[in-house]
């Protein structure tokens, strides 16, 4: 795993140098991954998560147009006296960046926008029945979720490389039956 790691960092490394200079279109690919956590009706727990998308630049490079893909892997390893529970969270957002505060490269952001959810997971692997009293069931969740995305960070683009990056402290999923998702990521932009 680390070796395919170092080889997606040496090939973006590669890639952003050999383009340096060029004039780039107003459109990206975004890919990114963080850490954080997702409650719904049933599911909570801690855990990574991916995300692939589409950007383009809609107005003078300060608005951005961002529908995306996520897909995260969470469980309760982190939690003690609680059942285990592991589940997946797949989002579809669609979202609208604004740099509020601007330099050449460097831009303060706040975004919000659209998602739609669908989280399906196992809670209860048998459990140890001394912690329980006697040995639970596992159950099956299957829930789909929709409500507000709301993001803030800080992104660094010169407008001569082909990589812009994007660090995102703050992003919160506020959906229906209380469902949340919060998480800090890191996006890399990578511009054609």
């Amino acid at each position: 795993m680390k070796r395919k790691i170092n080889l997606l960092i040496l090939i973006l490394f590669i890639i952003s140098n050999n383009f340096n200079a060029q004039e780039f279109s107003i459109h990206s690919l975004k890919i990114g991954a963080g850490y954080g956590v997702s409650h719904g009706k049933k599911n909570s727990g801690f855990g990574i998560f991916h995300s692939f998308g589409y950007q383009k630049n809609i107005w003078k490079n300060r608005f951005r147009l961002n529908p995306n893909f996520s897909f995260g892997t969470y469980s309760t390893k982190l939690f003690t006296c609680v059942k285990d529970e592991y589940f997946n969270s797949i989002n579809f957002e669609i979202n609208l960046f604004f740099d509020f505060i601007k330099t050449e490269n460097y831009s303060l952001f706040i975004g919000n926008g659209s998602f739609l959810n669908h989280s399906k997971g196992l809670i209860g692997t048998g459990g140890d029945p001394e912690s329980y009293g006697n040995r639970q069931e596992s159950e099956y969740t299957n829930y789909i979720y929709f409500g507000l995305y709301i993001t803030a960070g800080l992104r660094y683009n010169n407008p001569n490389k082909r990589i812009a990056l994007n660090i995102m402290p703050f992003n919160f999923h506020i959906g229906t039956s209380n469902f949340f998702e919060v998480y800090g990521k890191i996006e890399i932009d990578i511009k054609f």
